[in-house]
């Protein structure tokens, strides 16, 4: 006989605790003792307790190799008659007559009765694995998981996803945590009955001016939402928002001109000055191209019963010599020339150059929700961890009230697939391809590569560093370099507008205040857009910043050492960006380590 110490831990979330009754069985060398109940006097496991129990093995098992969990309804009838109980448990100590205590990690939910095995937590790869007890095990749990997260295709031509009809399927280690998913649901009625108090969540006509519009602006303002809407004209905001807006991805050092897009001298010599043409730009490397080409054709939505619009533009910015302003030279709304698609100018009427540039912004509002957000940010990390917080569902604002709708999303996604390779996931192999190495003030580019850079001297192991790390990158940096900032960008609507609803323009001279306005999104569907961006920037509590690990998964000395200095780097780029920033008119805080969420949570 053996007397064991056994110490278990129990999560401190809501609900984390149990009435059910656990027992524990040990697996060692020699053979498996039978189930023992931790039983004190009392309740037991209740949250955020850590409890001592007192097991006696009727036999010697051998060295321990595994930990087998028994969870079961309790005695009592009235208890066995409720709802299948939940249990987190953080952790077991299991501590022998001699030797040193053995960590169990668990971190996970048990719902309702069952067993799970758990291995000591010195982490091991499947060859350090030699007893067969092992080996079995670590098979038996990859077959169980296999069974658990299988594939499915959502929509033809999409990446695979978990094959879960709702989130009511999903297990509960992947959901929102009650307390979580209970917040976000306040967050998002009070919103709502905001915006319905307020008259316009059902008002389904157009905008009566741009001022009427503040009414909706003073909804829930942030300094950078504030900056836009002073600033939303000017040329040189809008093209810094392709350096650090919610969309720093598309633009790309020019070294020819597109034959479908001829811009001549004598069209940007105003900005260009003299003494200088296109070709010598182009030669320096001082010409940038914006191109939302994939939008050509694309299916667009019917909001409200009326048919909307998207266009394709193409956009030629010029980078002033030495540190100047990034400036936008021409822009085509069509990827097609010709006498109903004019090149427009910053020279142009005030209204014809405001409309060309308020087009470009809902082609970055289109390209950023279906491409840089849903594809690259959630679709294609679902892929990378298997599991899945949630699935936009047809009836999600964000596809009844944006210019493309559902469809325009899916067709987008599709040719986006076709394009997408390995490079372009990594961010030095992506800014190199764009050519944008030097350009300056794109903070996007310089805090991302600080918070990259992983390097590894074992040139073995180089191709499964840069794996897992562009992983951990796209799936925590990136995405809150282009999710953080959507209500910043659009809680100004006409700052990026989710929906056209009139055709582009044809020629030049025609545009005003009136026709930009009505061209502008209706005032019910702009309502619905700026709740589901508020919603979706903001992190509905629970938050675990980048390098945050409050499941203590390693037991040994070496990866603690490890987690100490990632986090000790990460602190120093955060003294650094926030040094930076105090000397920005606008702030760049997407980046910040403590403003990045560990995975892709909401």
């Amino acid at each position: 006989m053996a007397d064991f110490r056994v110490r278990v831990s129990t999560g401190k979330a809501f609900g984390a605790g149990t009435w059910d009754k656990v027992s524990v069985s040990i697996v060692g060398t020699r053979e498996e003792s039978p189930p023992m109940p931790l039983d004190n006097l009392g309740k037991e496991f209740t949250a955020g307790a850590e409890e001592d129990f007192q097991v006696t093995l009727p036999k010697d098992v051998g060295q321990v190799l595994l930990l087998r969990v028994h969870k079961a309804p309790p005695a009592l009838p009235l208890l066995r008659s409720l709802a299948p109980d939940a249990w987190f448990c953080r952790w077991f100590q299991l501590t022998p007559p001699q030797g040193s205590p053995l960590l169990f990690p668990c971190y996970q939910w048990l719902e309702g009765a069952g067993s799970l095995v758990l291995q000591e937590g010195t982490a091991k790869v499947s060859r350090a694995d030699h007893h067969p007890l092992l080996q079995q095990q670590r098979q038996e749990e990859l077959q169980a998981r296999q069974k658990m997260y299988q594939w499915k295709a959502y929509n033809p031509g999409w990446p695979h996803c978990l094959d879960k009809r709702t989130v009511k399927d999903l297990d509960l280690n992947i959901k929102y945590s009650t307390a979580k998913n209970a917040n976000f649901y306040l967050q998002a009625g009070s919103a709502f009955a905001e915006m319905k108090i307020k008259g316009l969540l059902d008002r389904k006509g157009l905008w009566r001016s741009l001022n009427e519009m503040k009414r909706i602006f003073n909804f829930r303002k942030t300094p950078a939402a504030e900056h836009a809407f002073e600033h939303w004209q000017e040329d040189a905001f809008f093209t810094s928002q392709f350096l650090n807006g919610l969309n720093p991805v598309l633009i790309r050092r020019c070294h020819y001109l597109p034959k479908n897009f001829p811009v001549t001298d004598a069209m940007v010599a105003s900005v260009l000055g003299p003494g200088t043409s296109l070709q010598a730009e182009l030669e320096k490397g001082s010409l940038f191209l914006v191109d939302h080409g994939i939008l050509s054709g694309i299916h667009t939505n019917v909001i409200n019963g009326k048919p909307q619009f998207s266009a394709a533009p193409m956009t030629l910015l010029y980078q002033s010599p030495g540190c100047g302003p990034l400036l936008p030279l021409a822009i085509q709304l069509s990827q097609s020339p010709g006498p109903n698609s004019p090149i427009f100018l910053p020279t142009d009427d005030k209204w014809d150059w405001l409309l060309a540039k308020t087009w470009v912004r809902n082609a970055e509002f289109s390209f950023h929700e279906a491409l840089t957000h849903l594809l690259h940010s959630h679709l294609l990390p679902e892929v990378f961890t298997l599991a899945t917080l949630r699935q936009l569902p047809h009836c999600h604002p964000l596809f009844k009230s944006t210019g493309i709708g559902i469809e325009g999303f899916s067709e987008l996604i599709q040719r986006n697939m076709k394009q997408l390779n390995y490079s372009l996931l990594c961010l030095p192999e992506d800014i190199r391809t764009r050519g944008v190495e030097d350009i300056p003030g794109y903070y996007y580019r310089d805090d991302g590569m600080q918070i990259w850079g992983i390097p590894s001297s074992l040139e073995t192991r180089e191709a499964l560093v840069r794996y897992v790390t562009m992983v951990i990158f796209n799936c925590s940096a990136k995405h809150a370099a282009v999710s953080a900032g959507q209500f910043d960008s659009c809680a100004w609507m006409p700052n990026l507008p989710p929906s056209m609803q009139l055709p582009p323009p044809t020629s030049k001279g025609l545009a005003t205040r009136e026709g930009f306005i009505a061209t502008l999104p209706p005032v019910n569907a702009t309502c619905d857009v700026i709740i589901a961006l508020w919603l979706l920037s903001k992190e509905p509590g629970d938050q675990r910043p980048l390098g945050t690990y409050p499941d203590e998964h390693f037991t040994e000395e070496a990866p603690r050492r490890s987690i100490a200095a990632f986090q000790s780097h990460l602190a120093q780029i955060s003294r650094a960006i926030q040094e930076r920033n105090r000397g920005l008119v606008l702030p760049y805080t997407y980046l910040d380590p403590p403003r990045i969420e560990n995975s892709v949570s909401i």
